[in-house]
């Protein structure tokens, strides 16, 4: 049988919220996500939203927003200008105006999502600028002091957890082997940064190669980190050295 267990954890949420019914356990046990039954996930300790419109936000993107805000320091950018592309549920860049109290524009190629971001903005009361836009297309700004991005980067042939299949292919799979995406966004980024800026990427495990040739032809700083799985998971560029 392929069907998952159950957890306890996941009948007595179903049960806090009134959706503990026959056909939400069955859908559980096909490897259905409880987040999208429930309709929220709590991330870096705010409430977001989600449907099946939008990626489920996890614990590596908090670790990328938690590494991002650390190289700011480092870099001494203080009250950044953010650009959120690929913005899904509006997770990354709605923590990021909470925790630094920054400008922020939010974008997405996908109505749907961007009408959960809207959402999640609007419950968080936060004045945040949302644009649907194909990555820079629509964005009439400049002068980023942030450019963060969880794009799609997974590879078409890449063998996922059941419980993905269930989430947005749009978010989550790019050509030329997960990279695509994430080198449009390398190549257009230097049109819309300052001279001291940070570029944060979440990206393939696999990638790391492949992206080192590509960032290359066009920055000279980069630097790749790891998850807490230690999986090399981020990608972060900048103008500067940095010194361990």
């Amino acid at each position: 049988m392929d069907n998952k267990t159950v957890t306890k954890l996941e009948i007595e949420e179903l049960k806090k919220i009134g959706k503990y019914t026959k056909r939400n356990i069955k859908k559980l046990e096909k490897g259905y996500p409880i987040q999208y039954l429930i309709g929220y996930v709590n991330f870096y300790g705010n409430k977001i939203n989600v449907n099946e419109d939008v990626l489920i936000p996890r614990y590596e993107t908090e670790y990328l927003i938690e590494k991002t805000i650390n190289y700011l320091k480092i870099l001494n950018i203080n009250s950044p200008k953010i650009l959120d592309l690929c913005t899904g549920s509006g997770c990354i860049g709605l923590t990021m105006q909470k925790e630094l109290n920054s400008q922020v524009i939010m974008s997405d190629i996908s109505r749907k999502a961007l009408k959960v971001a809207k959402k999640n903005a609007k419950e968080l009361s936060l004045n945040t600028i949302i644009i649907k836009s194909d990555l820079f297309k629509n964005i009439k700004e400049k002068d980023f002091d942030l450019i963060i991005s969880n794009p799609p980067y997974v590879m078409k042939d890449e063998q996922l957890p059941k419980e993905l299949s269930y989430e947005p292919k749009l978010a989550l799979y790019a050509d030329n082997n997960g990279t695509k995406i994430i080198e449009e966004i390398i190549k257009e980024s230097k049109k819309y940064v300052k001279d001291n800026f940070l570029i944060a990427i979440e990206i393939n495990e696999k990638s790391e190669k492949q992206l080192t040739d590509i960032v290359k032809q066009y920055y000279k700083y980069f630097y790749f980190e790891k998850d807490l799985c230690s999986k090399t998971r981020y990608l972060f560029i900048m103008n500067k050295k940095i010194e361990n």
